[in-house]
This record gives C-alpha cells, structure tokens and sequence, in this order.
C-alpha cells in the first residue's frame, strides 16, 4: 500500500476527498477566511485583468476575484471535483459575475485565455506536481503574478508540536505532505519570483507572492 503522505499528490484520492468535504467547505474555510482575503488584497488585481483562480474549490475566492476585475475582466476557476465546480458555478450564477469554472485537473487544463494574475489559495497538491506548474506556465502572460496562501511546516527541531497539529488538521485536505518544509519550491524552480510576505495561526500557514519571469 501506498504511503500517501510521503508520495506525489494522488488527485483521484483528492476527488474522493472532496465529494465527502463539498457540502460543508464552505464553513470550513471560515477558519482561514483572513488569509484568503490577504490573499485577494496581495495579488492587486485591476479592471479588465484575467484572473485564475488555481484549485477554486466552492468558489469563496472565485467571486471576490470576479469582482475585483469587474465586467471588463474574466475570473477562471480550475477546479478537479465535480461536486465543488457545481457549488461555485451556483455561486456565479446568483451572483452574475463575468466569471466560469472549469472542471479540470491542472496538468490537463486547456484554455484560450491567458492570465494577469493567479491565485493558489490552499492548493498544495497542485504546488507538488511539476506538470501543473508547467501546464499553467503555458496560460500565463509575460509576467504574470502570483500569490500563495497555505499550509507550512516550520522547522523540526523546534517546530514539531505544531507540525503535528497541523499535519492532522490539513490531512483531510491534501493527499501528500511531501515539500511542507517549503511547499513554493516547485514554483520557484519553474522560474517564479516569490517573496513571503508573512506566517498566520501561529506559523502553520504562509503568504506568499510573486511573479513569473523578469
């Protein structure tokens, strides 16, 4: 059997996960709810921009994003569970917003558009696999920019209480801890710029942006 935690990301694990999580996720997130809007804030958005939205979940970020570039613009969200990208696309839809959700893992992602800006919001499986990352190096404009918002592990020899704690919280969300000491690094060696910008709930969560090329 499989060690899952030590593996690459197994996103068929990942649509199983999230079929069960969907109805509820919303409320979840509400513990994070102050990063994500840092989050929104950091990547400076403006009217008439293409945004994607990486791993958009219900969409609680895919209608923030949508407003912030208004009706000139486009919000994208890329989402791999069926039962999520129904959530957000209802989300769009009461709400109006110039804004679609493709049902798509990120390695297969195939888009006429071209992005300003992205987002990666509690995303770490999609950080983990180098063919994502290329896939959306692929739909990025000449320097596009980026911001990261997730789970970290701080380092062991002092930082193994709240590893524990966190690895148990986020073991529901994400199908490998694999690159948790530094979860931005496949980004970085994909030619991202990256500067972390702060840690919340105590160290277990980090902000970062970015851009990709000059």
């Amino acid at each position: 059997m499989r060690n899952w935690f030590l593996g690459p990301p197994n996103p068929s694990l990942a649509v199983e996960r999230y079929r069960l999580w969907a109805a509820g996720y919303d409320r979840s997130c509400q513990r994070s709810w102050a990063i994500r809007q840092a989050a929104i804030q950091a990547l400076a958005l403006r009217t008439g921009e293409t945004v994607f939205d990486v791993a958009c979940g219900t969409g609680l970020t895919l209608v923030e994003l949508a407003r912030a570039v208004g009706p000139t613009g486009q919000a994208i969200g890329i989402e791999i569970s069926p039962e999520m990208v129904a959530i957000a696309r209802g989300k769009i839809a009461a709400n109006r917003l110039n804004a679609q959700v493709e049902l798509s893992s990120i390695e297969a992602l195939e888009l006429v558009a071209r992005a300003d800006a992205m987002l990666f919001c509690y995303t770490h499986d999609v950080l983990q696999s180098e063919a994502a990352i290329a896939r959306l190096l692929r739909h990025a404009k000449p320097g596009c920019r980026f911001v990261v918002a997730g789970t970290y592990f701080q380092p062991w020899v002092y930082g193994w209480p709240l590893n524990i704690f966190t690895g148990l919280r986020a073991r529901g969300y994400l199908t490998t801890f694999q690159g948790l000491r530094r979860p931005w690094a496949k980004l970085e060696a994909a030619g991202g710029r990256l500067q972390i910008q702060g840690y919340y709930d105590f160290g277990s969560s980090y902000l970062a942006t970015g851009h990709f090329g000059r």
